[in-house]
């Protein structure tokens, strides 16, 4: 898989969306977000698409940061959500 050979010790942070916006593809979030803690690499995932339609649970995940804009749930534009576990934020 690509996304093993990006991963070493000088990755600073994985970026990934939860689905694809332009495929539809899900993808595998909780096996990518292990991999990349083997490295010590935080990981951050944008779930614009997914926020709308499925159930969320940053804790299974173990993922660091987690956010979605409002408007995707039928909130008020400039409104979002950005979750980020407290050891991460405080640094």
């Amino acid at each position: 898989m690509n996304y093993d050979r990006l991963l070493n010790e000088r990755t600073k942070l994985v970026a990934v969306a939860h689905v694809s916006n332009a495929l539809g593809t899900v993808n595998p979030i909780k096996d990518m977000i292990e991999r990349a803690h083997k490295y010590g690499v935080p990981v951050l995932i944008d779930a614009r698409q997914w926020a709308p339609h499925m159930p969320i649970d940053v804790q299974d995940l173990d993922c660091d940061f987690y956010t979605f804009s409002g408007h995707k749930i039928f909130r008020a534009d400039r409104h979002g959500v950005i979750y980020g576990k407290g050891a991460l934020l405080e640094r």
